[in-house]
C-alpha cells in the first residue's frame, strides 16, 4: 500500500463535505499529519468542541454514550476522536459502539483510529458500519522501494532541491522511518532554504547529528548499555527532539520482536521476517541478539508503555512524555544488561 498522502487528503476534504473518518495504521508521521489536517478542517468548519475517548478494557461505554448524547447550551458542533490502541474490542463493547455509531449526531465530526485490524475485527458490526459510512485513510509505513520517490516529493514541498545521490544518502540514513526522514528534510530546509543542496552539505548535516540519533539510542537500549542510553537521551532532549521520534524508533523494532517471540520464528524464517519488517544490516544483528534478552511479557509491557507515551505526547493523557520515555528506555536497557550477564 502507498504511504499516506497529505496533499491527497487536503484535496478530498475540499471536494467533499465529509464528517466521518476511519484512520487505519500506526506510522507516526502519517498519524500526526492526518490528525492535524482533520483537526484543522474541523476548526475551519466550526466544530468548536472536542471530545476524545481512548478505548481500553476498562472503558465505560455508557458514559461515552451519555457524553455524546448531551448537547451544550448553544449546541456547538463537535469533533469526536475515538482511539482504539489495541485495534480490538470485545463483543459486548462492540455492540455498544455499534449503537453509538447508529445514533451518532450528523452535526458532529467523527475520527476513529485503529493501529491495525485482523480478520475477526473486520467481521464485526461496528467495523462494517464504520467502513460503510466513513472515509478510510491508511496510515501505513512506507515500503522500501517507495521511500526515494516520497523523499523527492517531500523535498519539493519544502522548496529544496536534492540530487539523486543526496536522496539516496538520506534514505540510507533514516532506514525507512518517515518521521526521521521528515525531520531531516525540515532541518535541511532551515539550513539551506529555497535552493539546491549539494551532496557534501547533506552529508555534513547528517554527520552533525549522527552521535545522538534515535536509531543509535535504540541500539544502546537493546544492547543493555545504560550509560550510553542515559547520555543519548539527555542529548536528544537538549537538542529539542520530540519523544515521538524515540518511541517510533523503539516501536519499529519492538513490535516485530514481540511477534517473533509469540510465533516462535526460528532460523531462516526469523531472518526473513525481520527483513520484511525493514530491519537490515547492523540493526538485524543487534535485534536478533536482543531477542534472547526480553520475554514476551517484557515486550508486551514495553509496547503498552509506548502507547501510553504516545497519548501523553498528543495531549490525550496527562503526564510527562520525556520522563516516561526515559524510564522506559532505561528500564529496557537494565533488563538487557542483566540478561547479558547471565
Amino acid at each position: 500500500m502507498a504511504a499516506f498522502d497529505s496533499e491527497a487528503l487536503h484535496k478530498e476534504l475540499q471536494k467533499n463535505q465529509l464528517s466521518k473518518f476511519l484512520l487505519l495504521g500506526d506510522e507516526a508521521l502519517s498519524r500526526k499529519e492526518a490528525f492535524d489536517i482533520l483537526r484543522q478542517f474541523a476548526k475551519e468548519h466550526s466544530y468548536l468542541e472536542k471530545l476524545t475517548f481512548t478505548i481500553d478494557r476498562y472503558f465505560k461505554w455508557d458514559q461515552c454514550a451519555s457524553s455524546l448524547s448531551a448537547q451544550g447550551l448553544f449546541s456547538q458542533k463537535r469533533i469526536i476522536e475515538i482511539v482504539i490502541p489495541s485495534g480490538k474490542i470485545n463483543a459486548e463493547s462492540g455492540e455498544s459502539f455499534y449503537e453509538i455509531l447508529q445514533n451518532f449526531s450528523q452535526d458532529d465530526l467523527l475520527i476513529v483510529h485503529l493501529p491495525e485490524t485482523d480478520r475477526e475485527t473486520k467481521q464485526q458490526k461496528w467495523f462494517k458500519e464504520l467502513e460503510k459510512k466513513s472515509c478510510m485513510i491508511r496510515l501505513d509505513e512506507i515500503k522500501p522501494g517507495e521511500l526515494t520517490s516520497w523523499l523527492k516529493k517531500r523535498a519539493l514541498l519544502l522548496s529544496i532541491n536534492l540530487d539523486e545521490e543526496s536522496i539516496q544518502l538520506v534514505s540510507q540514513f533514516v532506514h525507512g522511518n518517515m518521521l526521521a526522514a521528515d525531520q531531516e528534510l525540515n532541518k535541511l530546509a532551515l539550513l539551506f532554504p529555497n535552493q539546491s543542496i549539494s551532496y557534501d552539505k547533506v552529508s555534513q548535516s547528517i554527520s552533525n547529528v549522527s552521535r545522538y540519533d534515535t536509531f543509535e539510542l535504540t541500539e544502546y537500549v537493546l544492547n543493555g548499555d545504560q550509560i550510553k542510553t542515559l547520555s543519548t537521551l539527555n542529548c536528544l532532549k537538549e537538542e529539542g527532539q520530540n519523544p515521538i521520534s524515540i518511541t517510533s524508533s523503539l516501536s519499529w523494532v519492538l513490535k516485530p520482536m514481540l511477534e517473533i517471540k509469540e510465533l516462535d520464528f526460528r532460523g531462516q524464517s526469523l531472518e526473513n521476517y525481520l527483513t520484511k519488517s525493514r530491519i537490515f544490516g547492523d540493526k538485524l544483528t543487534y535485534v536478533k541478539k536482543a531477542l534472547s534478552f526480553f520475554s514476551v511479557k517484557h515486550l508486551r509491557a514495553a509496547i503498552q508503555k509506548l502507547s501510553e507515551i504516545d497519548k501523553i505526547s498528543k495531549g490525550v493523557s496527562p503526564g510527562d512524555a520525556w520522563l516516561e520515555t526515559g524510564r522506559l528506555c532505561l528500564g529496557l536497557a537494565k533488563i538487557a544488561s542483566r540478561s547479558r550477564k547471565i
